[in-house]
Order: structure tokens, then sequence, then C-alpha cells
């Protein structure tokens, strides 16, 4: 499983005077995990193509595909691109996701089954013992009727309604929604 970093309550220095929450910050992910030594610093550990998205002018050594970047907090904040952000939350994808999130399907747009899948590239990981999901591709299968094709797909709710492709519906294609937090100043969303 996955995790998320999700920075909020940020500032543009350490010592700044702040008059509300702060400023939203990014969610960085998907990570192997997240870890904390001592308050001192936060240890992160993703793939490359997210460490280098969120930390790209940082050396940072990768081993098969995957990288660990250590991020020295400053005066109990966590500086990223140039903020200070005062709070963080380590979660998954689930509890990113927007308030009343429908949840939905892939199902074959000929016989109706959800029991479709679609190709993909794994790689091993040592560290885990286990294959993780490098990426997906477009040619999808339909297991019951054995159709084939890049766009065989409807998206259903799980109650069996038309639904949306969650890929449109997001804002960025690599970034997940994040829910508002309690603490975001009004309807404020807080997006990575």
């Amino acid at each position: 499983m996955s995790v998320y970093l999700y920075l909020f309550h940020g500032r543009d220095s350490i010592d700044q005077d702040m008059d509300g929450w702060g400023c939203e910050g990014p969610t960085i992910g998907p990570l192997s995990y997240v870890h904390t030594t001592y308050g001192g610093e936060v240890k992160l550990r993703g793939a490359r193509d997210v460490m280098e998205r969120f930390f790209p002018n940082t050396e940072i050594h990768f081993h098969d595909g995957f990288g660990e970047h250590a991020i020295q907090l400053a005066a109990d904040c966590l500086p990223h691109d140039g903020k200070f952000y005062g709070d963080w939350s380590v979660c998954t994808a689930a509890a990113l996701r927007p308030r009343g999130f429908q949840r939905v399907k892939p199902v074959c747009d000929a016989c109706g089954s959800d029991n479709v899948t679609r190709d993909a590239v794994a790689v091993w990981d040592q560290d885990t013992q286990a294959w993780t999901l490098l990426s997906t591709y477009d040619c999808t299968t339909c297991q019951e009727c054995e159709r084939e094709s890049d766009d065989l797909i409807d998206w259903k709710s799980l109650d069996g309604t038309v639904a949306s492709d969650p890929a449109h519906i997001a804002p960025t294609a690599d970034l997940p929604i994040v829910a508002p937090h309690a603490a975001c100043p009004g309807d404020m969303p807080c997006r990575a």
C-alpha cells in the first residue's frame, strides 16, 4: 500500500507571524514509506518519477527505480520548495479523496462484466519482496467475452449507475484530490 505526505499550514519563513492557517502545500506521493527520526528529519522513499517531480534539485541516489530522501526539519517546520510547513499528515490515497467521492468500477461496454483486466508492467521490489506496479497501458481485456481493445471500458458506480471516468474528474492526472481539512479557512479546497 502506498502512502502520501500531505503538507499544510505553510509559511514563507520560519519566523513569519501567522494571521491565518497558512498555505496549502503539495501532496507528495505515492511513497513506499514516510519515517520520522527523533523529530529532526522526515525520510521518504518513492519511485524515481515521484522523487524527481517533488525534489527536482535534490541529489537522490536511486536503486531499482526507487530513491530515498531525508528532509531536515527547520524549527519544527518541514521545508519544501521555499515554504515551511507547520503541519503534515501521512495518509493513504483513500483518505485524500473528497467527501462524497463516488466509488466506481470499469465494466465491459459489450457484455457489462466488471471482470476486466489491463496490460501493465510490474517490477520486483527487493525491500518489500513483492511485485510493484510500475505502469499500466491502454489495452484492456474483458475476461468474460474475451473482447480486447484500448477503449472498451464504461464506468459505473458500485450500484450500477453510469459514472464518469475517474481520470477525467481529478484536476491533474498525477496528483490525488485532497479532501478539505478541518483547519482550512472557509470552503477553501485543500489541493496538492
